[in-house]
């Protein structure tokens, strides 16, 4: 396969702000066969004015014509796409410089079908954690096949997170064959109304291998439009706005058996929308032995981290609408809880450890972080790690 073709999805919504660095992370690789769609889900703002003024007949702009939902916007701009291999990308996210040739490189060596990269985190200024922005540019390198189904099981049970699954989404790239194999027995692609995680373990239920690329290849961006922190964040400080306006779209209903909160909202936590994607693509196949509703409630509760009180509350009612002890259920996520913390610990401090961590307001946005990524990764230095830790040790004495 000589120079495959890779589209880069951007869906978008009246963030022309943050959408024109993105655009750049983009428009900057250095490969020909690349197609590059911005999806403008109906922005009243200077969206389409961002995207037309950058000159690169690599870019395709796309508008839905009216208000979608998340999912049924990202279904959208899938349509559009007929060939090849895809990623979708946040408007706050970037793409590290040379990317999508590595991409290629690798789909050359393997002609795999399924491929997810360990990426960088970037905060953007003025986020209420790190008002002066974040970077952490991981230095691992090299890549391994991985074994979809053993993977899956580890994430439902809760030993690892949903991104180290094949998605679409920030460092998931994914051939369209697979995707066309999902809507011959679905209908549609997107059949959740979380589609980045929905997408990781839709594939990971219909791939037997991936590959997993230990070099960062996207930078995952956090501003104050982010969906995921308008939502899961407890910061006083955060924009409730985004994730208001999300609640309030059509989107696709829960999964008959995920009961929503008490206010009829999604439950905020990000094990409830792996078991509930896990549901929803119950058509596509590759079910996990012995998983059920009985032992996913005590990982739900052990899983629950900043949310407890709330996840425990809906855990109730989970345990109600299923006929399911969960004062038994309760006791056994004690010592769950503890496991998953030290192993959340462990991890944490592994990648702090094996990665560089910057803190600089000269990083306005995230196409200065990806380029600050690429310069760090050809040549580290770890005096801005050590900072780091050293700050968060102290911080923790006092």
């Amino acid at each position: 396969m000589i120079n495959p073709k890779i589209t880069v999805i951007i869906p978008t919504r009246e963030r022309a702000e943050v959408l024109r660095y993105s655009l750049q992370t983009v428009v900057m690789q250095n490969y020909s066969n690349l197609e590059i769609i911005v999806c403008d889900n109906f922005s009243d703002d200077s969206t389409e004015k961002v995207v037309k003024c950058v000159n690169d007949v690599r870019i395709r702009y796309i508008n839905t014509g009216k208000r979608l939902s998340m999912s049924h916007n990202w279904e959208f701009a899938l349509s559009h796409v007929s060939d090849g291999w895809v990623t979708f990308m946040g408007d706050d996210d970037g793409l590290i410089p040379d990317g999508i040739s590595k991409i290629a490189e690798i789909i050359q060596k393997t002609n795999a079908y399924a491929i997810r990269t360990e990426s960088c985190t970037y905060d953007w200024s003025g986020m209420p954690e790190h008002p002066a922005g974040q970077l952490v540019v991981p230095l691992t390198n090299g890549y391994e096949v991985r074994n979809s189904q053993a993977y899956l099981k580890k994430v439902l049970e809760g030993k690892e997170k949903y991104n180290q699954l094949p998605m679409i989404y920030n460092g998931g790239f994914i051939h369209i064959k697979l995707m066309n194999e999902i809507k011959e027995k679905i209908g549609t692609f997107f059949s959740s109304v979380n589609p980045d995680v929905y997408t990781a373990i839709a594939l990971a239920r219909l791939t037997e291998n991936y590959i997993y690329i230990k070099e960062p290849i996207s930078i995952n961006g956090t501003s104050k439009y982010s969906n995921g922190y308008s939502a899961f964040s407890t910061n006083t400080q955060r924009n409730l706005e985004h994730y208001k306006k999300f609640l309030s779209e059509k989107n696709i209903p829960l999964h008959k058996d995920i009961p929503p909160l008490r206010d009829g909202t999604i439950p905020l936590s990000l094990q409830v929308c792996v078991y509930e994607a896990y549901l929803q693509s119950e058509l596509i196949g590759g079910n996990i032995s012995n998983m059920d509703h009985a032992k996913q409630l005590p990982i739900l509760l052990a899983t629950s981290e900043k949310h407890k009180d709330l996840i425990n509350d809906w855990c109730v009612s989970f345990a109600e609408k299923h006929d399911l002890n969960y004062k038994q259920a309760y006791k056994k996520s004690i010592s769950l809880r503890k496991k998953y913390q030290i192993r959340i610990f462990i991890k944490k401090l592994t990648r702090v450890l094996n990665s560089v961590v910057i803190s600089y307001p000269s990083i306005r946005n995230i196409h200065e972080a990806s380029i600050a990524a690429a310069i760090i990764i050809a040549s580290p230095s770890r005096v801005d790690s050590g900072r780091y830790l050293f700050n968060k040790l102290f911080s923790k004495i006092k």
